[in-house]
């Protein structure tokens, strides 16, 4: 029997990091000492007090059961109350947020909520993949929003053709941004929540790094925009703010029509997050974020002792102002696979083309901030050393 593929899966692009794969694979089968900074997942623990909450929580029989698909009252309500304390935002826990296997489980859902074959949608490129690929499987058309260094790598809404915006239905927009670590200032999101009203589209913000910035002014909420309660929905993730990437929880929160929405896709989708995970998501949201603060300092450490040593040794790299990430330009002449090939098989690090992320990242390279200093240091010696 031929097996036939549906056309949503054969049509997605190929895995882009296959090669770095087979030559990760071929360095650890020689003994190669691989330190790996191409993965944004944290190597710092959940904080105990989360896990206490946890361990405590999974011995309550009821939590056994089937959750409620749009998450517990009060993990919704803890939700809202961080926004509140967070952003000066108020939101009403039982209309305006909704509980998420992880952030990217809703980024994924929201265009089956909202798009129908053939609407466009406006993702960034370079941008979070699965933006493109919750577009594609609804049949939707992806339009890229390039992300240059020389605009502070936002996209230039003024550039976008008139047809393109009259049928656009939905705008992705993160930041603290992956993979460039940018930020976006207030104006940007004035300039953003304007061009949406006047063109009737969504406004959809993964918020996955709002906690993790290294400078005086944490960075904003979508939802602090006059206006932008009318158009938008923003994601938000504990997975990065309190190391918890493997638990997959979050939450959406915004106009209530797109919770409504979306949640409405989580009913028919899924069975939502086990009650002991959510229980720990209210001690994370609700308890003292010292943790939080401790972990920034940490990051900023670790910025320094790669980026700092790097860029004083004259290699043109992006310093980050947020999230872990950091950009590495490719030398004249080398793509940014063939720049990562370099680095895994002559230096023994491991990083990710920026072109994994849209087209318009080529010339980069990306590293994380997930390993400990002395790690970082001595992948900053390496590089160093191959010039």
């Amino acid at each position: 029997m031929k097996i036939d593929i549906a056309r949503r899966i054969a049509t997605l692009p190929p895995y882009p990091f296959a090669r770095i794969d087979e030559l990760k694979a071929e360095q650890r089968k020689r003994g190669v000492d691989l330190i790996d900074l191409g993965i944004g997942d944290p190597d710092l623990p959940t904080p105990p007090h989360i896990v206490a909450a946890l361990r405590e929580a999974a011995t309550v029989a009821s939590h056994h059961r089937y959750p409620s698909y749009v998450g517990m009252m009060e993990l919704r309500a803890a939700a809202a109350a961080f926004c509140k304390k967070r952003f000066g935002v108020t939101l009403d826990p039982a209309s305006e947020v909704v509980t998420l296997i992880g952030s990217k489980e809703g980024i994924a859902h929201l265009p089956l909520a909202l798009v129908d074959p053939g609407d466009v949608v406006l993702c960034p490129d370079p941008g979070y993949p699965v933006y493109a690929v919750g577009t594609q499987f609804c049949g939707g058309e992806v339009y890229p929003l390039p992300l240059r260094r020389a605009n502070g790598f936002l996209p230039d809404l003024r550039a976008i053709p008139a047809r393109v915006a009259a049928s656009a239905k939905v705008i992705w927009v993160n930041y603290p941004n992956n993979p460039t670590a940018a930020l976006a200032p207030r104006a940007f999101y004035e300039e953003l929540v304007a061009f949406a009203r006047a063109h009737e589209i969504v406004i959809a913000s993964d918020l996955a790094y709002s906690e993790m910035y290294f400078g005086e002014e944490p960075p904003l909420s979508i939802l602090e925009i006059p206006g932008a309660r009318d158009v938008a929905i923003e994601f938000h993730s504990l997975s990065k703010t309190y190391n918890m990437t493997g638990w997959r929880v979050g939450f959406a929160a915004g106009n209530r029509e797109l919770v409504g929405a979306l949640g409405k896709v989580k009913t028919n989708v899924d069975s939502g997050v086990f009650e002991a995970v959510q229980v720990a998501a209210i001690t994370a949201l609700s308890g003292d974020q010292s943790c939080v603060v401790a972990q920034r300092q940490i990051y900023k450490d670790r910025r320094e002792a790669l980026c700092g040593t790097l860029r004083r040794a004259g290699f043109d790299v992006i310093v980050p102002e947020a999230t872990f990430y950091a950009l590495l330009a490719c030398p004249s002449g080398m793509t940014s696979l063939d720049y990562a090939g370099k680095i895994l098989e002559t230096a023994g690090v491991v990083v990710t083309p920026a072109t994994g992320f849209g087209p318009t990242g080529e010339g980069f390279v990306r590293l994380t901030l997930c390993a400990d200093e002395k790690r970082l240091a001595e992948a900053a010696a390496r590089l160093i050393k191959m010039g």
